[in-house]
């Protein structure tokens, strides 16, 4: 009988095992060691308080049905500029 050039199912199974191990552990240490550490960085702390201090879910889907996102928008389209847009909720 000849040898058969076919891979060893049982070595293909753990290989494939190895690499969702692999990915897993990948996912892992981003979520509870990388994230965690940029949310420590004072750029993203001041981020985060801006947000919180508006009201903002970061989770939120739809930002633009939020009536802080006009400052937002001001403050990302002319970070030079002070001024700020004033929601007028009267105009909808």
């Amino acid at each position: 009988m000849k040898p058969s050039k076919e891979p060893d199912r049982s070595r293909r199974g753990s290989n494939g095992v190895v690499k969702l191990i692999a990915a897993v552990t990948a996912i892992a240490c981003v979520w509870c060691v990388v994230l965690p550490w940029y949310a420590s960085q004072p750029k993203m702390k001041k981020h985060l308080q801006f947000l919180d201090d508006r009201g903002i879910d970061p989770s939120a889907m739809f930002y633009t049905e939020l009536d802080a996102m006009d400052a937002i928008l001001d403050k990302l389209e002319n970070p030079t500029e002070k001024k700020l847009r004033i929601h007028d909720s009267k105009s909808k």
